[in-house]
């Protein structure tokens, strides 16, 4: 089999990504990336025929990452069917055949999962999550709104997606809702006594900012 990351010209190790621009995207098909997915010591995403990877995160993007695990663990609590995972778990969109790796992921109960066979192994992408969390950054921003969020809410278990800016406080809470096809969008910029509900319970812009510089 021909090596894959030199025939989609991408790099091989973390430390050549960071090298190269911020958003990386190269054609390759869907079996291209899975076939290249587990040697890559990097996130990428697949998406209209390309492989994305996005940039080196910042530091506030990955507090704020934490602290949405650390709140989601506390409103779900450590005993529940609720699972908070992080950004390497990816989720296969079945509709647009695309896989998007999310920066925190909630999962009710069983996983169930898309499998593609490769050469040496199958992976395993998830196919259910119930809440997705994204932390927008400036560079990510455009194809999280456009791209993203839009092909979440085509998976029948994603009950919430939560977009955290890491720029200015502030937050947009969708929720899908009885209706089908029908979401209910929050927005919420003020930081001292805003909050948006999930599982019934606050998460307050207050604790999500806590002790975090915006850029």
């Amino acid at each position: 089999m021909p090596n894959t990351a030199a025939t989609l010209a991408l790099p091989k190790t973390l430390e050549e990504r960071l090298k190269l621009d911020e958003v990386l995207e190269v054609p390759a098909t869907l079996d291209e990336y899975f076939a290249f997915l587990p040697s890559c010591e990097y996130r990428i995403d697949y998406s209209d025929g390309k492989i994305i990877a996005m940039g080196y995160a910042s530091l506030t993007h990955e507090a704020i990452v934490g602290r949405m695990i650390y709140l989601l663990t506390d409103i779900f609590g450590l005993d529940s069917p609720f699972h908070i995972l992080g950004s390497n778990v990816a989720t296969f969109i079945p509709d647009f055949q695309a896989v998007h790796n999310a920066d925190v992921v909630v999962l009710q109960g069983k996983a169930q999962y898309h499998v593609h066979p490769t050469a040496k192994r199958k992976i395993k992408t998830l196919l259910n999550p119930c809440i997705v969390v994204e932390v927008l950054s400036k560079s990510t921003m455009r194809y999280d709104l456009a791209v993203k969020v839009p092909r979440y809410k085509t998976l029948p278990s994603v009950q919430h997606i939560l977009l955290v800016s890491q720029h200015t406080p502030g937050v947009s809470l969708y929720s899908r809702t009885n209706r089908p096809g029908q979401w209910l969008n929050v927005e919420e910029q003020d930081v001292q006594n805003g909050f948006v509900t999930i599982n019934r319970k606050k998460l307050r812009l207050a604790d999500i900012y806590r002790n975090v510089t915006v850029e």
